[in-house]
């Protein structure tokens, strides 16, 4: 499988799982009208990619506190670390997805953000492309995706 679990600080937070890619309801982190959007797209697109990781949690803060346990630093820095929506991982790229009903500037700079970070974080060997997977989208966000190599995925 081409995912590298990246450690430490600038890395992964938490042990990523691929998954299927299938409708199953299951999307920690998304929000109440995210999921139809996203069933969507994998209905349209799941043939395409070989899974899906979801929730992935990478960067965050140390624990402010220097006597922290060890699972209290773990679990502080997963709640300060970014979660991406959905990391789709394809047989020659990876998207990194942010999902929203009606995407404005925020989703991009979240597709970007998380994408930079992963790369960082060098989580895999792939091309990673940002994508924001939406009904619908703000015209000049649109044109600044297209001008930022953001693909955008209207379902």
């Amino acid at each position: 499988m081409p995912l590298v679990a990246a450690t430490g600080r600038l890395g992964l937070v938490a042990p990523i799982v691929l998954r299927s890619l299938v409708a199953d309801h299951n999307y920690k982190h998304f929000a109440r009208r995210d999921a139809p959007v996203w069933e969507r797209w994998i209905a349209l697109h799941a043939q395409e990619y070989l899974g899906v990781c979801y929730d992935v949690a990478v960067g965050g803060l140390p624990a402010p506190d220097d006597e922290a346990t060890e699972n209290e630093r773990r679990a502080w820095q997963y709640q300060t670390a970014l979660k991406v929506d959905a990391f789709v991982i394809g047989a020659d790229r990876a998207l990194v997805i942010e999902v929203r009903p009606w995407a404005t500037v925020s989703a991009l700079g979240s597709a970007l953000t998380y994408a930079m970070i992963l790369d960082r974080a060098q989580v895999s060997p792939l091309p990673l492309t940002p994508a924001v997977v939406c009904e619908g989208m703000q015209v000049d966000v649109r044109w600044a995706c297209d001008k930022l190599g953001v693909e955008v995925f209207e379902v």
